[in-house]
Order: C-alpha cells, then sequence, then structure tokens
C-alpha cells in the first residue's frame, strides 16, 4: 500500500511517548493536514486503518511532534513553527488526493531518473512547472513530467524565483520514492 522509504525508518517507540489516536486527535490532524495542504486533503486518512495511527508526543514539551503509522514516522512537526513536514509514505497519500499542480514541482523525466539514483537537490534549470503558489521553505511533492511521484523535499525559493532563474537550486530532496 504504503512506498518504501530510502531515509532510515526510526523505531517510533524509541523516539517519544506515543499513544493512539483518539476522535479529537483525529479532528486536530484533518485540520492540521488541511491548514497546510488544502481543503480535502484531510482524505488521506481514509484509506488508512485508523487503530494503527499514532501520535508521538515530545517527553520534554508534552507538545506533537511525530505522527506514526504501522510503527514507522508518517510525517514529523517541526517544533519551531509548528510546520507538518511529510515522508515518503504521507507523500505518496497526499499525491493522490492533491490535484495537480498544487504542492507539486514539477521536473524533466531525463533529470527525474538521475534524482532518483544519486540526486538530493533539484535545481531550478531543471523545473518545468509547478504550483504558483509554493513559497520558501514549503514542503512540496517532487514529480516527473507525467506526474509520477519522485519525492519529498522543501522549497528553498518562491515559484516565481525558481522558474525565473537560470541556475541554484530550487528544492533541497529530503525523501525519494524508492526505485522498484
Amino acid at each position: 500500500m504504503l512506498g518504501n522509504c530510502t531515509m532510515k525508518n526510526y523505531n517510533v517507540a524509541q523516539l517519544r511517548q506515543c499513544k493512539a489516536t483518539r476522535l479529537q486527535d483525529l479532528e486536530f490532524l484533518i485540520e492540521l493536514v488541511d491548514f497546510f495542504y488544502g481543503r480535502n486533503a484531510h482524505l488521506i486518512f481514509r484509506d488508512l486503518d485508523l487503530n494503527n495511527l499514532r501520535l508521538c508526543y515530545s517527553k520534554a514539551t508534552g507538545r506533537l511532534r511525530v505522527i506514526a503509522y504501522n510503527n514507522r514516522v508518517f510525517a514529523f512537526i517541526r517544533a519551531s513553527d509548528f510546520r507538518l513536514i511529510p515522508r515518503i509514505d504521507m507523500a505518496i497519500l497526499l499525491h493522490r488526493v492533491i490535484p495537480y499542480p498544487r504542492h507539486r514541482i514539477v521536473i524533466v523525466n531525463e533529470i527525474a531518473e538521475d534524482i532518483l539514483e544519486r540526486g538530493h537537490t533539484v535545481f531550478s534549470r531543471h523545473v518545468l512547472e509547478g504550483d504558483e503558489n509554493i513559497k520558501p521553505f514549503d514542503e512540496v511533492l517532487i514529480v516527473n513530467e507525467n506526474d509520477k511521484l519522485i519525492g519529498v523535499g522543501r522549497a528553498l525559493i518562491s515559484y516565481e524565483a525558481i522558474i525565473t532563474a537560470l541556475r541554484g537550486p530550487a528544492v533541497q530532496i529530503r525523501e525519494k520514492v524508492r526505485k522498484t
């Protein structure tokens, strides 16, 4: 169902104090996902067994830090700004429910293969199009010309700067879909 991660899968139980999801927690998660990824992004939860969804809290502050599914990290919550940082499993589900081209950066097909093999950065010259509302430090889905998910990453500059720049990094890749 969900993709394989190229990054190390942490043992969620060792990271933080994890609890089963309650109804009020699920409502909060729905609002959080919809806030960052738009209306109806919460539909990613319809395909999940909610009994396997866990919320992990910081031992020091008691604040939500990790969303886990099947004992794998599904998304992080950045402490400094409470931004939702999706892992590849969540990105796969977001890719299914978010309409094209929202929250996407489209790259040239020839470069997509290289990125899957050894890339860590998407450069501006390789970007064809994307969501015009992308701002610096937004989390974006990286797709090829056929809207096939390549990975998830953080935009380093705005969409306008990405399209007009002839060189320089555009997106820092956090995680890639494992090549099968």
